[in-house]
């Protein structure tokens, strides 16, 4: 069995397309859909990713680089794509010359974003971002309705949309975040009022979705939900979500070793009897976390085998004594199910001490993507 690397990253395309269905039903159809695929779709394939989203029939693409939706675009997607993150001026000229819409946050850069595109006899749109609460990019909401004023005057300049983003949604009735959808929408009341014209609002990323429905506006921008991951703890309803990632690699090697030995760097795991080993041709190079050392399970033949010692660059040792029939080229599941267990993302992220979209997003290029579903069979 050949994968063209040591582990896979398999992709289910269809699910990734119910999950987008799922974010629409909690969107009540009300609200059109800016699917997020920066980071190279959560570590999914942005290119493949982004296809099924523009069949599931989304109205926008959400990337966080220019060099992001530049390889959309050479990929052939034509579709509208935001770049949710202010980029440096030098990647301005990329921007226009590709039809990409920029999240802006400062006057003088919708100028110079102005004057290129006015010297390529285009019109650059651009989403104007208010900051709320976040406390990252955006327009202050005291200075937001001249600054965006200012914007609407410049020639070649459209304002598309105007957004915010929400640090805590995760949490229902969360005082911040009611107050957050208080100030936008008093925001776009003075705009509003002063006659400033923009296409529409967004405010909701996949939390927000399903907790703040005030959050809605006219569009909303799920991330995480489509890729089958919940963004509470709270557990969904059963079979609300499709996983979309499963990560695999196989067993190279099989070792007895006595008792006393020990495993990996450091002589972390020390064995108090004899056991049977497996080695895996995965390690932190390609996203598997050094801090899983001595500290997660992967999936052999159906069974949950404990990680020894600690996680290397291009290694990691498992104990199989428990296995009486394993043998090399096995599959070894490092997310996703096998039999009757299963190994999510969230708990990779809990075992590491970080979060889920860390698991994902840090899954390496030596891990090679392989799709079903959809136009990828």
């Amino acid at each position: 069995m050949s994968w063209g690397g040591p582990s896979r990253a398999v992709v289910d395309l269809d699910a990734y397309t119910h999950n987008l269905e799922v974010a629409r039903r909690f969107a009540e159809s009300r609200a059109d859909i800016i699917a997020v695929i920066k980071a190279d779709a959560y570590g999914h394939g942005a290119v493949p990713v982004a296809r099924a989203a523009v069949r599931a029939g989304v109205s926008m693409l959400g990337v966080a680089t220019v060099q992001e939706g530049m390889e959309l675009r050479e990929a052939g997607l034509d579709m509208p794509v935001l770049v949710m993150v202010t980029p440096p001026p030098g990647d301005l000229p990329l921007a226009v010359a590709n039809d990409l819409t920029l999240a802006l946050s400062d006057v003088a850069t919708a100028e110079r974003l102005g004057d290129l595109a006015r010297d390529a006899g285009r019109v650059a749109s651009i989403h104007c971002k208010v900051d709320t609460g976040m406390g990252r990019q955006g327009f202050s909401p005291g200075d937001a309705p001249d600054a965006l004023q200012q914007i609407a005057r410049i020639t070649h300049v459209d304002i598309e949309g105007v957004s915010t983003h929400f640090p805590a949604a995760e949490a229902p009735d969360d005082p911040g975040t009611l107050a957050q959808i208080k100030t936008f929408r008093q925001v776009l009341k003075q705009l509003e009022r002063r006659g400033v014209p923009f296409g529409f609002a967004h405010a909701a990323n996949s939390a927000a979705l399903i907790n703040y429905t005030d959050s809605l506006f006219d569009a909303v921008r799920p991330g995480l939900i489509t890729y089958g991951v919940w963004p509470m703890d709270r557990p969904p309803a059963r079979g609300l979500l499709r996983r979309v990632l499963r990560w695999e690699t196989m067993v190279v090697q099989l070792r007895d070793l006595p008792a006393g030995a020990t495993v990996s760097y450091g002589r972390t795991y020390t064995a108090p009897a004899p056991v049977r080993t497996a080695v895996l041709p995965v390690g932190y190079a390609d996203g598997y976390r050094h801090a899983l050392s001595n500290n997660a399970d992967v999936l052999i033949r159906g069974h949950r085998c404990p990680v020894l010692g600690r996680v290397c660059m291009d290694q990691t040792v498992v104990d199989v004594t428990h296995l009486h029939d394993v043998r090399c080229g096995d599959t070894a599941t490092l997310i996703g199910s096998d039999g009757d267990q299963t190994v999510t993302v969230e708990e990779l992220a809990r075992r590491a001490g970080t979060i889920p979209y860390d698991i994902l997003t840090g899954i390496g290029k030596r891990v090679v993507r392989a799709y079903t579903g959809g136009a990828a069979v």
